[in-house]
């Protein structure tokens, strides 16, 4: 009888720890990131950091939290009108979070997300994306029109991720969005609060899959 009610509170613990939303991205080893795109390039758009941002949610047992991540720079490379390669930088130093008041919680949990238990943007302050492949895709759910695969560093760590995205031009400028999906933070050697059985024990676990948005504005 108490292994039944141990396992019943266990699976009301995991249910209340649901992950953020979006598909679950996988990662693996960083690839090459030599290619030839400047050679068939035709034009370069830079990043409207303005008009460019990442949204962020993470969850743990109390609930979820949201934020951004500011987009602080990057480039696009076109060829025949679709994107062939680019980068672009964000910076976790102004990470901010958009569901508590500063006051409420809001400073303590960012201060919390800045420092080496997660993020350590003292020594990591930047992260970045170098996009390694892009390929079309036909008739993809929720208007994707590309995959886009490149290699995502964060806390010092590289790997790659194959992103599902919707990419628009109108006249001089290029627009690249993706749906919500999330990427398994313990990949990147972010490890604080993990889901061990120990942290259930401590109401403190956090769910190891963070949920990301990405919306990229560009100019020629």
């Amino acid at each position: 009888m108490k292994q039944f009610f141990f396992l019943l509170t266990l699976a009301s613990f995991l249910t209340a720890c649901a992950g953020p939303e979006g598909e679950a991205v996988t990662s693996s080893a960083a690839e090459d990131e030599t290619t030839k795109t400047q050679m068939v390039a035709s034009a370069q758009y830079n990043v409207d950091a303005s008009a460019s941002v990442v949204n962020w949610e993470g969850a743990k047992l109390a609930g979820t939290h949201t934020g951004t991540i500011p987009v602080t720079d990057g480039q696009l490379i076109v060829a025949k009108g679709t994107i062939v390669g680019g980068k672009f930088a964000m910076d976790l130093r102004q990470l901010t979070n958009t569901d508590m008041p500063a006051a409420e919680g809001g400073d303590k949990l960012v201060g919390h997300l800045k420092s080496a238990d997660f993020f350590d943007v003292d020594n990591h302050p930047m992260a970045n994306f170098t996009i390694t492949k892009v390929q079309a895709v036909k008739g993809g759910e929720n208007g994707q029109t590309h995959d886009i695969t490149g290699n995502l560093t964060l806390k010092g760590e590289t790997r790659s991720v194959t992103i599902p995205a919707m990419v628009s031009m109108e006249g001089s400028m290029l627009k690249a969005s993706t749906p919500k999906f999330t990427i398994d933070r313990m990949d990147w050697g972010v490890e604080y609060g993990n889901g061990g059985i120990a942290d259930l024990a401590k109401d403190k676990v956090i769910n190891d899959e963070v949920g990301l948005e990405i919306t990229l504005v560009a100019n020629k």
